[in-house]
């Protein structure tokens, strides 16, 4: 009888575990590899690391806009980077429509990228007209 206690209680415990709460977190995957190369000389340290980010993309990385579109990051930070010089907006790149810092969508459409202002106006995008 008490086996069958213990079985009950791992599984509640498996089963509250998982409950699958979904959250918006962070979830950053490390490896590294140290060893020789075939050469014998020793190899160097390799590190992957992942981030679930907006849209499910990679944190930090260029992500596609589309054609004839400007180069879209998943980060403010990534695309101030790119154009250090010029304003960063967020693009909706289904509407085409970007919004500047402290709008409503400004990171916040289902599908979009950060942006240089200066590039997704030469590639035919616009500023929101109603201010969100």
């Amino acid at each position: 009888m008490t086996m069958i206690r213990r079985l009950l209680v791992v599984a509640l415990l498996v089963a509250a575990a998982s409950c699958g709460h979904k959250n918006d977190t962070q979830t950053t995957t490390t490896t590294s590899t140290t060893g020789t190369t075939d050469a014998g000389t020793p190899a160097t340290p390799t590190s992957a690391t992942s981030a679930k980010g907006m849209n499910g993309t990679t944190t930090g990385g260029a992500i596609s806009t589309g054609a004839h579109q400007p180069p879209g990051f998943d980060t403010e930070t990534g695309a101030q980077g790119h154009c250090p010089s010029d304003t960063v907006v967020w693009l909706n790149t289904n509407s085409r429509v970007y919004h500047l810092k402290g709008q409503v969508y400004y990171g916040h459409t289902k599908s979009g990228a950060y942006v240089c202002k200066k590039e997704a106006d030469t590639a035919g995008d616009h500023e929101t007209k109603n201010g969100t």
